[in-house]
């Protein structure tokens, strides 16, 4: 006897993930918000770096506050317009995949962003169906880009105005 294998994970579990809109709310506001207020910060202040700098502040904070929002965007249409389980497992594996070449633009949470729209659309923040096979997997690297990425930006711009004061 054969059976099909099951597209959903068991649903009677809890989860410590918050919902989406948190996850992603958090990441935006700690890698977009805090890092363009940071730069701003250093423009108000005279901040200048040692040594050639490849862009100027104004160039940081437009592309820190464009690619943030960028991401957000592509976020926040994917996990509304991604409705069935179908397109969801596809989403997050997507976006899953497009949040390690993101990698690139942590400075602006990219990979955060991207990341929790993966983890939402596996099904692993709070009030979602999980998906299984690679859907889930690919939710679970977004999952870890979405909780690593802000911590980092946090940690980084922390560290960087304890040094230089």
């Amino acid at each position: 006897m054969t059976t099909a294998p099951a597209t959903t994970a068991p649903v009677g579990r809890t989860t410590r993930v918050p919902a989406y809109p948190v996850l992603v709310g958090i990441a935006y506001g700690v890698c977009v918000v805090g890092m363009s207020t940071s730069i701003a910060a250093e423009m108000v202040f005279g901040y200048t770096g040692s040594g050639e700098q490849p862009r100027s502040l104004g160039e940081q904070l437009a592309g820190v506050v464009g690619f943030g929002t960028l991401a957000l965007l592509v976020s926040v249409l994917s996990v509304r317009l991604l409705r069935s389980e179908r397109q969801r497992q596809v989403g997050a594996i997507v976006l899953g995949i497009a949040a390690v070449p993101a990698l690139a633009f942590f400075w602006c949470g990219m990979p955060a962003i991207l990341g929790a729209a993966a983890a939402a659309l596996a099904g692993l923040t709070r009030g979602r169906t999980p998906v299984a096979g690679a859907a889930r997997v690919f939710g679970l690297i977004g999952l870890a880009f979405a909780v690593i990425n802000p911590i980092a930006n946090f940690l980084g711009v922390t560290i960087s105005w304890i040094v230089t004061s």
